[in-house]
């Protein structure tokens, strides 16, 4: 009978990312399998930029004063796993507790966990995405050249590793769905045409899904869009007519305001999993996305929604509209085809597929030692 493993999560900071949640459902999944799981992480505070750099100054000190008008709540506010908040960045040894096994979660965190000793766990590395937009490069890419276990979410994940840093060995474990929180019963399509999407800038591709609204708009009069966004840099935003912004939705309406939607969108230039998406099609939404890397993984072209080029306006808003043109009966098709597809993403599968991998690795190195 195999005995439960002591397992360390390290992650950054508590907040409301994807990769943050991510971590915390597989962990919990790990839990439920009977295995002792701790999840860590940071609380201390970003570093203040220099006196002398004014604009980042100006910029922190601006953001200091936003976030104090909003709840700061993230996914590491209550868990199944045990939490261990650590007012300490970076993250010690010594604040850890000996495990079998410790994984890192971002690129800082696989720096953080390089020199502790074999007590803290056999070190693994949990890819969320390619990260080489969160810290310098170099740093960041030789994270990913790093000894021990790769976990990957997606299989675009699992080819970058293989083709471009020499690991071919990395496990796919992919993302599941919370479907106490995501879910719909059968439903038909709206009344009034509606898109909905997560409105994010830079590599989230915000710019282009705006401007491929637009162009929907032309089309549908009527059009309703529901966005939701962690930014309040939203003036391109304003710019649609009949859009419904949310600004960090609290966590109970997000499946309401994916359940109000014809489509969800997803303009991503790069994703390592697209969360939001997944989740839309648990609550059973026709999802458009960029072939932008995970989410190609669980929509199906043609059937679930559609594919199209990254940073293609056009392409998108055709692809919004053959959705939004169909009749109700084709558009219920592929709503439960998109819903059915969701289904093969569940935490606990993904928990199994993790416990085979870290036991086999586990027996792997016992065989070895003398």
């Amino acid at each position: 009978m195999r005995r439960p493993l002591r397992l360390t999560w390290v992650l950054s900071r508590g907040n409301l990312s994807g990769g943050t949640k991510s971590n915390r459902l597989i962990a919990e999944a790990m839990v439920r399998r009977g295995h002792d799981v701790t999840l860590v992480h940071s609380t201390a505070g970003k570093q203040w930029p220099s006196i002398y750099r004014v604009r980042s100054l100006y910029r922190r000190v601006a953001s200091e004063i936003r976030n104090a008008t909003v709840n700061r709540v993230h996914h590491l506010e209550q868990s199944t796993a045990r939490l261990l908040p650590v007012r300490s960045r970076p993250i010690r040894a010594e604040h850890v507790p000996d495990a079998d096994f410790v994984f890192a979660t971002w690129w800082e965190t696989r720096e953080w966990i390089d020199s502790w000793p074999a007590s803290k766990g056999r070190k693994a590395y949990f890819i969320r995405h390619h990260e080489l937009h969160g810290g310098p490069l170099d740093r960041v890419r030789a994270t990913y050249r790093m000894p021990g276990a790769k976990f990957v979410i997606a299989r675009w994940l699992q080819r970058l590793m293989a083709e471009e840093y020499g690991d071919p060995a990395s496990v796919l474990i992919p993302n599941g769905v919370d479907r106490s929180q995501f879910s719909a019963p059968p439903r038909d399509r709206q009344r009034v045409p509606t898109v909905g999407f997560m409105y994010g800038q830079g590599w989230k591709g915000g710019e282009t899904a705006v401007e491929a609204l637009r162009f929907v708009q032309q089309r549908f009069k009527d059009l309703r869009v529901v966005a939701m966004t962690p930014s309040h840099q939203i003036k391109h935003l304003r710019s649609l007519v009949n859009c419904v912004i949310h600004y960090r939705p609290a966590q109970n309406l997000i499946p309401t305001l994916y359940r109000q939607a014809d489509c969800w969108l997803l303009p991503s230039t790069t994703e390592g999993f697209g969360m939001p998406g997944l989740e839309a099609a648990a609550c059973r939404c026709p999802i458009v996305s960029t072939r932008c890397g995970g989410p190609e993984d669980y929509v199906i072209d043609g059937v679930t929604g559609h594919l199209v080029p990254v940073g293609d306006p056009k392409a998108m808003c055709d692809a919004l509209c053959r959705i939004l043109s169909l009749d109700n009966a084709a558009w219920r098709q592929m709503s439960e085809a998109s819903y059915d597809r969701s289904r093969q993403f569940d935490w606990d599968h993904s928990a199994q597929l993790l416990e085979e991998a870290l036991f086999s690795r586990l027996y792997e190195r016992s065989a070895l030692d003398p």
